[in-house]
């Protein structure tokens, strides 16, 4: 079935649409959702993230723009922040934060809660905040992650200087050093 069959059958509520786009990028959806909630806490949420994403398109079908993305892209989008934002959810949901969760450079005389720590890796893009929280929160490997992304381990080890130099400025911002 092509894309566009696909959108006019879900913009119709006729279920076949749904049918083919699970036939068509099911896979690759599912996929994205193991790369991103790829840790063994995470994994009973897969499922319920899976059902979101096509919840997600079904609903939002007539948002579908093909000028801006394709059928596939528009979908992957939807699943990686759906995924990410479970992620950050799961995170939350932890009782504490590890002691170490930040190098040495980072530290300051309070104790970062939680709720701090969070608030302060959302000034960092998705996908930043997605590798620095692999980093430092899972105790990810750069090329753990690496292949976890699919980028380049330079790529993600510049990602994460970056990210460090931030948090220490807007750590100094706020007058925490």
């Amino acid at each position: 079935m092509e894309d566009k069959e696909i959108v006019a059958k879900m913009i119709a509520k006729d279920f076949q649409g749904l049918e083919g786009l699970i036939d068509s990028y099911g896979f690759a959806i599912c996929q994205t959702i193991y790369r991103v909630l790829n840790h063994p806490v995470e994994a009973s949420y897969r499922k319920e993230v899976e059902n979101e994403v096509f919840y997600k398109i079904w609903s939002n079908s007539l948002q579908f723009d093909s000028t801006k993305a394709s059928l596939k892209t528009w979908c992957l989008t939807i699943t990686r922040h759906l995924a990410v934002d479970k992620k950050r959810q799961v995170i939350r949901q932890l009782r504490e934060v590890p002691s170490e969760i930040l190098p040495e450079a980072l530290a300051w005389q309070e104790p970062l809660g939680k709720e701090d720590f969070l608030a302060l890796v959302a000034i960092l893009s998705p996908e930043d905040q997605l590798i620095f929280l692999k980093s430092f929160f899972f105790q990810d490997k750069p090329g753990e992650i690496a292949k976890d992304l699919g980028l380049d381990v330079a790529v993600v080890s510049n990602r994460l200087a970056r990210g460090k130099q931030k948090l220490r400025n807007e750590l100094l911002k706020e007058g925490r050093s």
